[in-house]
């Protein structure tokens, strides 16, 4: 792999921690979401002006899917936010890639290598220390600490996660095989029409769930905040599509799991959350793990 390819997916990864500090960080997360959805949606609207997508019949049945797991993505990550530590939630809900190859195994039929389990336990073991919430580690312990709120919270993103990365990878086979389009055009239009999809259902339970003045209120006083969140997303996605374009997907994946270690850093150091060198050394654990899946 490149060094400016390794250079731009740190990059990548960083803007995806820095959003998800963003929106943690923010008075409301749920709201934030409602806004950010709306200027997701206001942007793809724009895009779709100027180039009209054109989406294979059999591809729209994983694009409204997507779009459902997305939605519950959102609802799942922003009342994990609300609840818990972004040091500890964060880092659960990137494990997908430790545990896809699992279910790919069992859903897709494709095979795991030695290392690639080695990858697994240590994503798993990794996830043992973070769950642990007392001064000394007590790994007797982790059924109790599961039953927390955050931790249910960030094993629903984790999962909503793991089905919207097997829909989306079957989705984009499938729009592979039956457009003639740029390829980055035709991932930009998957992603702006399932992210259309479930911002839309999103901001409509905003509008049943909360306080008209109450999301007004964030609007104004937030937009900015709202407004960087959003950059950051098509920012960080942008460039991992780039890389994409010259480099194995599985490495891409593995260096932009970097950002677990960014998370750490940010929610320890700047919203000074708990368990910050044992949740460090968790996430370096996680990252290896990664690693060992994506090179096998």
């Amino acid at each position: 792999m490149h060094l400016t390819s390794i250079a731009l997916i740190l990059l990548s990864a960083f803007c995806h921690a820095l959003w998800n500090f963003y929106s943690k960080s923010s008075r409301d997360t749920r709201i934030l979401f409602f806004w950010c959805g709306f200027y997701t949606v206001a942007i793809a609207l724009v895009a779709f002006g100027i180039k009209q997508p054109v989406i294979p019949k059999s591809v729209w049945v994983y694009i409204i899917g997507s779009g459902f797991v997305h939605l519950l993505y959102i609802l799942f990550l922003a009342h994990a936010y609300t609840v818990g530590e972004i040091s500890f939630v964060y880092p659960i809900t990137r494990a997908a890639p430790a545990f896809l190859p699992l279910f790919a195994f069992i859903f897709l039929k494709e095979r795991i290598s030695v290392q690639g389990l080695v990858g697994i336990l240590c994503v798993m073991v990794s996830i043992l220390l973070y769950q642990q919430r007392e001064a000394r580690i007590q790994f007797a312990a982790f059924f109790r600490f599961l039953r927390e709120p955050d931790a249910l919270w960030a094993y629903a993103t984790l999962a909503s996660v793991i089905g919207y990365s097997l829909i989306d990878k079957q989705g984009m086979s499938e729009f592979h095989d039956h457009s003639t389009g740029a390829p980055v055009w035709r991932a930009v239009t998957y992603y702006l029409m399932e992210n259309g999809i479930s911002q839309v259902l999103y901001g409509l339970s905003c509008l049943i769930r909360f306080p008209h003045r109450q999301i007004a209120e964030i609007g104004r006083t937030e937009w900015k905040r709202a407004l960087a969140v959003v950059v950051l997303m098509l920012t960080s996605y942008s460039l991992i599509l780039y890389v994409l374009m010259t480099e194995k997907v599985s490495y891409v994946t593995a260096v932009r799991q970097c950002s677990v270690i960014f998370v750490v850093l940010l929610g320890g150091y700047a919203l000074k959350e708990t368990y910050t060198k044992r949740r460090l050394i968790a996430a370096v654990v996680m990252v290896l793990g990664i690693f060992l899946i994506a090179y096998q």
